[in-house]
């Protein structure tokens, strides 16, 4: 069941900024107004900042800038006057070049439209507020862990905003999903989706039960029991590393130090938050299970001379939070890197995961991944899982 703290108790806690008694049976329907407290945060902060540097993060990416603008500009001119958002991705959406566009950085009022597309384009739409009817069994950990949840933000910093929309989806989540429950780490994903949305809980919820349950990521393998998820990327990271690094040791560094972290909360927890929302374009592009370890490949790539300098301590100091961090990267470059040097084909992922069933215990994840390489046959199998945990 869910609640594992592998790697993410290092996490500290900031003072108490929240507290929900524990009599509370039921949710006010009023409380679930998606961006209602926006104007107050604003207010009390007295400043926009915050927002137009974070809420869609960086309109464009440090790297490959021009390429960027001028492609998003030519897909733009190309389409008939639109001047509303949702309608111009909708536009671009069956193009070949879409996803392309998304890995080059989308414009920052483009971006969750973007993620939503990708994530939830013809995905049954999932009920939220049946899921708030009742606290869920783990509420206890999911308040201890909201108070430790990016509380240097704004947006997180006062209980009627961002800390309040955090619990509710972190709760349905664990009522919809009820043999997995909460987990550290979902805290993390769950917030960077608030921020990217402008604080739409109800399209966080669906984007993030996506993230969870659809065949591209299957994120509830890295809550689960054993975090199947986990085992499986930092296995496949390794052997890649020993095959395109093989002067660079890692055998002695504890994953817990580094590649755990990356991993359990998909990199919030040591990159700089500009750096991490272009990430997770890569990342609604290319799905979890093969984004996620093409980008640490990237990041190895782009660090490696002072990677190979590192002793152990030093892995630990670097990795403890982004502001302790002395390695330096581009995170255009990273994406590209990505990209071109490791990109992972679906029969890799294959026959990886079918050596390593057998060679280890039985478990789900490796029975479902041996089938990577025929998308209709996996697509089917995941199907029928899911449908096995959902209620």
């Amino acid at each position: 069941m869910g609640n594992n703290n592998v790697c993410l108790a290092e996490i500290p806690v900031n003072g108490t900024h929240h507290t929900t008694p524990k009599s509370q049976s039921k949710w006010k329907r009023e409380d679930l107004r998606s961006g209602s407290c926006i104007q107050t945060l604003v207010e009390k902060e007295n400043s926009t900042d915050f927002f137009a540097h974070f809420q869609c993060g960086q309109a464009l990416p440090q790297y490959r800038n021009k390429l960027a603008q001028s492609r998003w500009q030519e897909a733009l001119n190309s389409l008939n006057t639109i001047n509303d958002s949702q309608q111009t991705i909708n536009s671009l959406l069956d193009r070949p070049e879409f996803k392309e566009l998304v890995l080059l950085g989308p414009p920052k009022q483009f971006r969750w439209l973007c993620w939503m597309n990708l994530l939830t384009k013809s995905q049954s739409r999932i009920g939220y507020e049946k899921y708030l009817e009742n606290p869920p069994t783990d509420i206890d950990n999911i308040i201890n862990d909201i108070n430790r949840t990016l509380v240097d933000y704004a947006l997180f910093k006062h209980r009627s905003c961002g800390q309040d929309q955090l619990k509710r989806i972190l709760c349905a989540i664990s009522n919809a999903l009820p043999s997995m429950g909460y987990c550290q780490g979902m805290n993390f994903i769950c917030a960077v989706l608030l921020i990217v949305s402008g604080c739409d809980e109800h399209q966080v919820f669906q984007a993030f039960m996506q993230m969870l349950i659809n065949d591209q990521h299957l994120l509830c393998f890295a809550f689960s029991d054993d975090m199947p998820l986990h085992f499986f990327l930092t296995n496949l990271v390794h052997h890649q590393i020993r095959s395109k690094f093989p002067y660079l040791n890692l055998g002695d560094i504890s994953d817990s130090f580094w590649l755990s972290k990356m991993i359990l909360s998909l990199f919030t927890y040591v990159f700089k938050m500009e750096d991490c929302i272009r990430c997770w374009d890569y990342l609604m592009v290319r799905g979890m299970i093969r984004g996620i370890p093409e980008l640490i490949l990237a990041y190895i790539d782009a660090t490696y001379t002072q990677l190979s300098k590192f002793k152990e301590e030093d892995f630990a100091q670097n990795f403890k939070n982004p502001e302790t961090t002395t390695l330096q990267f581009n995170v255009g470059e990273l994406i590209y890197l990505a990209k071109s040097n490791h990109s992972l084909d679906r029969s890799f992922i294959a026959k990886f995961a079918k050596k390593m069933r057998d060679k280890n215990a039985p478990s789900q994840l490796l029975d479902l991944l041996q089938y990577y390489n025929n998308p209709q046959l996996y697509k089917k199998h995941v199907s029928f899982y899911i449908n096995t945990i959902f209620y």
